[in-house]
């Protein structure tokens, strides 16, 4: 993901976004990109259905591709 960032702040900006989402869609970023868990180990840790890590990861990328356009 960082791949597309090219400057640190737009890292930052990242950061600043992915705290900004929902709870569950950011443990479910975080556990994503800091730990780089699959969508079945986090779908485990959380209780929930891989199919539900997958959409949340997938939702809350949109959203932040929305907020760090309009930046």
């Amino acid at each position: 993901m960082y791949e597309n960032l090219k400057e640190k702040g737009e890292i930052t900006e990242l950061y600043k976004g992915i705290k900004n989402l929902d709870k569950d869609t950011r443990e479910v970023f975080y556990f994503r990109i800091k730990t780089e868990l699959s969508f079945k180990e986090i779908a485990q840790i959380m209780g929930k259905s891989e199919e539900w890590a997958r959409v949340m990861f997938y939702r809350g990328k949109l959203k932040l591709k929305e907020e760090m356009s309009k930046k």
